[in-house]
């Protein structure tokens, strides 16, 4: 528009004011209408559009959350706009030139890097009774790595670890194909069953170890059913202390059901997507598997099988203790944020059930969200994604206390393996797998490694730089 056509619209503008100034003068009656007619101006105006940047390094949900945050923009009565940015390459790196250029966004999803710069707000006291109705306690619940117990994030991913198996191949080698093993010893069996009728190319099991940390596929949480385990990694939050131990008899399994021939050849040679490939090809007939491997199954390796999702076996034919699970990720809220109501009102729409059923329905992830976890919704389309979802028998179990493992130097020794790393139970067991070792041999290897790592958490309370208390839990039961 033209200078001209401005100048003559404020003329317009300003005798329009003049005339209802001087009959606002001669007229009580007038004038209070038209204070009546200003007022209401005033209560129609709309509200300031306010942005709030989210950032996030998640991609494979981006569609669905892009179109749940259109409809929000489009709708909410605040006139509240969403910047939604996915870094998934390079999100730390983001993350650190907008913290040193003071631009952080309002809400990030959250990364420890965020912790480090001090940049989230403490949700708990945003946790209202309906958002504790609307999710599984783990999700509400802060770390022991926490500062002043400070709530930083609703963790919302719920990762299961189950047993995934090969319907068609139970039914070729003689078994029930609904019926999956309830012990390990029946497992021991159908394993030895589908090998040998599997004529050299189909093998009952398999053995991702030359990634050493998939053991805490096939012997960390498997072993929780059968009530052996009272915390993560080897940690017993009831006694305060660390005990792998339990974990002896689930390595001897493996042992010697390799050596009976009836696991894929070439343990310690093939990694984790070789050995998911074979099974989607029909060549395996039983192995541990996480939520993630819904997407592997479906897209990474469609199967060419008809598989389900079942519970690991018990040693004793009896579920001493509940399915474990991991929680994690969640969107933090800037507590520097120049627009913090309305980023609260962001966080509540990002946490919605809204956006989890959704999520949900698509298949794109197990989450916290307990209407999200409801198998009903769960889509056909993708299939296993009901076996994954947590139930009321699922247990999340303690975690261990985060250590520093410089606090011995030189460090602790297991044989010829250096305590050096939370993985050093991986290769322990790794190297008790590969010599073979008897049971009284692996059960004095496993209590080595538990002295070490007392050793190991006392010197890391003698510097303060642990806080045993907050890791233990002396009511704890596995089973609830």
């Amino acid at each position: 528009m033209s200078r001209s056509k401005w100048g003559s619209r404020s003329l317009i503008t300003i005798a329009a004011v003049a005339l209802a100034l001087s009959a606002g003068c001669s007229s009580g009656t007038n004038n209070g209408k038209v204070a009546s007619s200003t007022a209401g101006v005033e209560k129609e105006k709309p509200k300031e559009k306010v942005t709030i940047k989210v950032w996030t390094n998640t991609r494979h949900d981006l569609e669905v959350r892009e179109g749940l945050i259109k409809k929000f923009n489009e709708t909410n009565p605040d006139n509240i706009q969403i910047d939604y940015k996915v870094y998934s390459d390079n999100y730390n790196e983001q993350l650190k030139l907008a913290l040193n250029a003071g631009k952080l966004p309002d809400i990030a999803y959250y990364t420890p890097d965020l912790s480090t710069a001090d940049y989230p707000l403490d949700l708990n006291p945003l946790i209202t009774p309906e958002i504790r109705k609307r999710f599984d306690k783990s999700a509400l619940t802060a770390p022991p790595t926490s500062k002043n117990g400070e709530l930083d994030r609703v963790f919302e991913n719920v990762t299961t670890f189950k047993l995934v198996y090969n319907k068609d191949l139970f039914k070729a080698s003689g078994l029930d194909p609904e019926k999956p093993p309830t012990t390990w010893q029946e497992m021991q069996q159908y394993a030895k069953q589908i090998t040998a009728s599997g004529g050299g190319k189909k093998f009952g099991l398999g053995l991702p170890i030359k990634q050493s940390a998939f053991w805490r596929y096939y012997v960390t949480y498997p072993a929780v059913v059968s009530g052996d385990i009272y915390g993560r990694d080897g940690w017993n939050a009831v006694t305060g202390k660390y005990d792998f131990s339990p974990f002896a008899k689930y390595v001897k399994w493996w042992i010697d059901v390799n050596k009976e021939g009836s696991v894929f050849p070439g343990v310690g040679n093939y990694d984790n997507d070789m050995i998911r490939a074979q099974f989607s090809e029909g060549n395996i007939g039983m192995l541990s598997a996480a939520t993630w491997d819904i997407g592997v199954f479906n897209d990474q390796f469609p199967a060419k099988i008809d598989w389900a999702v079942a519970d690991f076996p018990t040693w004793a034919g009896k579920v001493l203790g509940g399915p474990g699970y991991e929680t994690a990720g969640g969107f933090s809220i800037n507590k520097k944020t120049e627009h913090l109501k309305e980023a609260k009102k962001v966080w509540e729409f990002m946490i919605s059930d809204e956006m989890f059923v959704t999520l949900a329905k698509k298949g794109l992830g197990s989450f916290t969200n307990l209407a999200a976890q409801e198998k009903s919704i769960q889509p056909v389309d993708r299939k296993g994604s009901a076996g994954f979802v947590i139930n009321g028998k699922s247990t999340n179990y303690p975690v261990a206390p985060l250590l520093d493992y410089s606090v011995l130097n030189p460090p602790l020794k297991v044989g010829s393996i250096d305590v050096k790393k939370a993985a050093v139970v991986n290769d322990v067991m790794s190297e008790l797998f590969i010599r073979g070792k008897e049971l009284p041999e692996i059960e004095k290897g496993l209590q080595e490694l538990g002295d070490a790592f007392n050793k190991l958490t006392a010197a890391n309370v003698e510097a303060k730089m642990v806080d045993l208390n907050k890791y233990l839990q002396p009511d704890f039961k596995p089973l609830k």
